[in-house]
């Protein structure tokens, strides 16, 4: 299975992938916090590029919630939820943990920790990145501790994640490969290919 993930799109346009996926995948932030409407042009856009591949998606900390709304309703959110693509269990967790700039999508440790307790998936899409991982600002990590844990504990396969935009490339946690995407807004996004018992997969950073 190939799949594009692209996340922090803010309201920028982007181009093309020469290329035909599976699955494209959305990490979330398609908007600066004003309103749907781009959200609505990406996946517009996506789907005039990618006719054939399912979009997958989830909201970021700058989604107001009729992105969120809105992607449930054209039935590829994933926030919350685990789905099955070509036998592989894909799930997300959209919003960030909190940050000094009271964006419109945020959640307590705490509530992200309930909404993953009971998550099984091969794949986890999540915004924020997990405590340690691509999460430095000023020296200071402020990834989300309950992804940290959940990570640990659970053991995705892979794990896709975005939000702090400083960062793109790839960590190995115990079992779980991160992937952390750079940002659409400066042309950045990833190929993952992989087989369906995870035996290779390769993780091309590409420009868009």
């Amino acid at each position: 299975m190939k799949i594009l993930a692209i996340a922090d799109i803010h309201n920028r346009e982007f181009g093309k992938v020469n290329e035909e996926v599976d699955v494209v995948i959305v990490a979330g932030d398609f908007t600066n916090a004003d309103g749907v409407d781009f959200a609505k042009k990406s996946v517009s856009t996506l789907r005039d590029y990618f006719p054939n591949a399912k979009i997958l998606a989830i909201p970021g900390n700058m989604d107001v919630k009729e992105v969120l709304d809105f992607l449930e309703n054209e039935g590829i959110s994933i926030h919350g939820k685990v789905v099955s693509v070509n036998n592989i269990k894909i799930g997300g967790v959209g919003g960030s943990n909190p940050t000094p700039f009271n964006t419109p999508f945020e959640l307590e440790e705490n509530e992200l920790k309930e909404m993953l307790k009971e998550f099984e998936c091969d794949i986890a899409v999540i915004h924020t990145p997990p405590y340690g991982y691509f999460d430095w600002i000023a020296g200071k990590s402020v990834g989300s501790t309950a992804v940290k844990d959940w990570m640990i504990e659970r053991k995705p396969k892979i794990l896709i994640c975005a939000h702090i935009h400083e960062y793109e490339g790839v960590a190995k946690a115990g079992d779980t490969l991160i992937v952390k995407l750079g940002t659409i807004m400066n042309g950045r996004g990833a190929i993952i290919d992989l087989d369906e018992k995870f035996e290779n997969v390769i993780v091309r950073f590409i420009k868009i």
